[in-house]
């Protein structure tokens, strides 16, 4: 078990769930002119549904960020299993994690929003609140938006205002970008991008490695070894020498491309005697099979230590 990168995981799960708990905080304070992100006038701030909804609101947020918080730390115990396997069960818990942050803000954010559109609840005596004369929209009366039905979908959104940054809603610490803007929509879909491809490449690279086989298989004169996402061909005439090794290689290796953990070396390395080399080895593991080609050499071993005389056979015969 990797306790260090356990222990990275951990901090790392620990420190994501507490700036989303404290850094959006539910507004259940009636504060410039808001409660839960919405204005209402004061004198509805006390109102029995609107103190119903915030206390609703506090559980489901409190309840939510304790489950995220001990699941994270189950996350980071299971390195004891298997290290990759932590890593891509994180990824994929940080995903989800925020993305379930953010809708629960919006539910919340829309309740609020529904329960004061329910009650008329508009201050007439602010600037923000404009008439709707939008003809597709059936209404007996005239309808009041406010900056409020901006922030409907988390974001803000006012094609009326030029700004391309607001200040946000939800978090005073934090700016806003104008989704109304196409500049906007174009910088952040294309930051998510970028972001969702690395965590996905990142996936791709790790799920190989969970649970890793190494294997040999000769097609006539063609020997190909694959394991943990790493794959090398050649032919048994670039064989200059092949040997079962009983004990340690007793060279040191610098990775060049490839994985070097308490587990697994597996990929591109250059040893200290050996120069070009390919690992696919599990650590601790014997015996283990040396081939030496014209231009590398490549180090096998098993579990399955009966799988080191085969692929020794498979190899040595011209």
């Amino acid at each position: 078990m990797d306790w260090v990168m356990s222990l990275i995981i951990f901090g790392c799960n620990v420190l994501t769930v507490l700036i989303c708990r404290y850094a959006y905080p539910i507004r259940n304070e009636y504060k410039d002119g808001m409660i839960l992100w919405t204005h209402i006038p004061a004198y509805e701030a006390k109102n029995q549904e609107v103190q119903n909804l915030v206390l609703k609101s506090q559980s489901q947020w409190k309840c939510y960020h304790c489950i995220g918080f001990f699941s994270g730390v189950g996350i980071s115990l299971l390195g004891a299993i298997s290290l990759e396997l932590s890593i891509v069960v994180w990824l994929f818990w940080m995903m989800a994690y925020l993305i379930g942050c953010y809708l629960l803000l919006v539910k919340i954010y829309r309740n609020m929003l529904r329960l004061k559109k329910a009650n008329h609840w508009y201050d007439e005596k602010t600037a923000r609140i404009r008439l709707s004369t939008d003809s597709d929209v059936k209404t007996s009366g005239p309808m009041y938006v406010d900056e409020d039905d901006y922030w409907k979908n988390g974001w803000y959104s006012n094609p009326n205002d030029k700004r391309f940054l607001v200040n946000d809603k939800f978090c005073n610490m934090n700016m806003s970008f104008n989704m109304a803007r196409p500049g906007a929509r174009i910088l952040v879909g294309s930051l998510l991008a970028v972001v969702l491809g690395v965590i996905f490449w990142c996936i791709y690279l790790f799920i190989p490695l969970i649970h890793v086989e190494f294997t040999l298989t000769r097609t006539g004169d063609e020997i190909r070894i694959e394991g943990g996402g790493y794959e090398t061909e050649f032919t048994t005439e670039e064989i200059k020498s092949v040997e079962i090794l009983q004990k340690e290689i007793g060279e040191s290796f610098h990775r060049k491309n490839g994985l070097s953990s308490d587990e697994y070396q597996i990929g591109h390395f250059k040893g200290s005697e050996s120069g070009e080399t390919m690992l696919f080895l599990c650590q601790e593991v014997m015996p283990i099979l040396k081939i030496k080609l014209e231009d590398r050499t490549i180090f096998l071993n098993s579990r399955e230590k009966k799988e080191i005389k085969i692929w020794y056979d498979q190899c040595a015969v011209r």
